[in-house]
């Protein structure tokens, strides 16, 4: 009776830590599920920004889509602070968080006040630019055409430096080049689902 008992102990043990750890690594190791009736935004198609903020005309704009409660976009953070020092005086900078997460605790773990953070409201902004998932990057040109829309690396901590896929589009931006062409990492969504309708 009691190895019946210490089987069960510790079937429920493992049982619980391998939920956690689907739960906090192995899920974002696999691509963010595609929302039915999704159409992916294509380089140079003309994106039609919401009218619920004002967008400067005839400037480069990114967009950090940030979820605070998303493990993934806190362990992009430091790397989207670093491309905000690096490209701010050439492209205007925003942080996109969900309509349903908290904006306050995402100001506050953003802890910048330099950085111009919008709730989007009804996931506008998210389905405009073809944004299912957080954390992703979305840089448009001075004429409102999509320049990258996609992950920022192909790792999860952004630690490998020939996949810095922002950091890639936004220096051929800054530079006037064409939008390079990136593999299935770079456009793939991983990480959190936005609850949205595409």
């Amino acid at each position: 009776m009691r190895q019946i008992i210490v089987i069960g102990v510790l079937l429920i043990c493992f049982t619980c830590m391998g939920f956690l750890f689907w739960q906090q690594e192995m899920k974002y190791v696999l691509p963010t599920p595609v929302p039915i009736g999704y159409s992916a935004k294509l380089p140079e198609a003309v994106v039609s920004l919401p009218t619920t903020n004002s967008f400067p005309n005839n400037q480069a704009l990114y967009f950090h889509f940030f979820n605070p409660d998303c493990p993934c976009s806190r362990f992009n953070l430091k790397h989207f602070k670093t491309l905000k020092k690096q490209f701010e005086t050439q492209v205007k900078i925003y942080a996109v968080i969900p309509a349903y997460a908290d904006f306050e605790y995402a100001k506050e773990m953003l802890d910048d006040e330099s950085i111009i953070v919008i709730q989007d409201t009804d996931d506008a902004l998210a389905n405009a630019c073809g944004v299912y998932a957080t954390p992703q990057a979305v840089v448009i040109d001075s004429q409102r055409k999509l320049f990258y829309r996609g992950n920022y690396n192909r790792t999860r901590y952004c630690t490998l430096k020939e996949s810095n896929y922002a950091e890639i589009a936004l220096t051929a931006l800054v530079k006037g080049q064409k939008p390079p062409v990136f593999n299935a990492f770079a456009t793939q969504s991983y990480g959190c689902e936005l609850p949205n309708d595409l």
